[in-house]
């Protein structure tokens, strides 16, 4: 029975990553607090599958854009103040060992007042609320984590990885 379910998983999620309106390739650049836990760091981070790994995003910025001016098209009183300023999507993170991690993102958006590439995409992971993922417009992205399958981390210790993601053409 377990592994039904586990399938079932697995495939919830490639249906998800398959219906993602971008898909983006990501390299670690630098780290913070890894090397509290050995010289070796770079190869900790290799080992957890965050040296290269892809996100899945499912709204893209020009997307929410033109939404919200298609809502302002259809209101009775053409107001852009009455348009939502929070956008919220969902972020898959992907590690090169296929292992998935689903986010919740919001996005602060003023339409006639930011430009595209203001505010990041800020995140959160769904399953224990401690995980933080933010990607700005230009590509480049924090990733914090206890990252729990280290057995020296107690479990509260934030650890992070900053890096640059490409948006990979389909």
């Amino acid at each position: 029975m377990i592994n039904i379910s586990k399938i079932i998983v697995c495939y919830f999620i490639v249906f998800k990553i398959l219906q993602a309106n971008e898909i983006m390739e990501c390299k670690t650049q630098r780290q913070s607090g890894f090397h509290f836990l050995g010289k070796d760091y770079y190869e900790i981070i290799k080992f957890l599958g965050f040296r290269k790994f892809t996100i899945s995003i499912s709204r893209s910025r020009k997307d929410i854009i033109e939404s919200q001016k298609e809502a302002s098209r259809s209101s009775d009183n053409k107001k852009l103040a009455n348009i939502k300023n929070v956008h919220f999507l969902e972020l898959i993170v992907t590690n090169s060992k296929n292992y998935p991690n689903v986010f919740h993102c919001s996005w602060r958006h003023r339409a006639n007042v930011d430009k595209i590439s203001d505010n990041n995409y800020e995140c959160i992971e769904q399953k224990d609320k401690k995980d933080l993922f933010s990607i700005a417009y230009n590509g480049k992205f924090s990733y914090s984590s206890t990252f729990k399958i280290l057995k020296k981390n107690s479990g509260n210790t934030l650890h992070s990885i900053f890096g640059e993601c490409k948006k990979i053409k389909m």
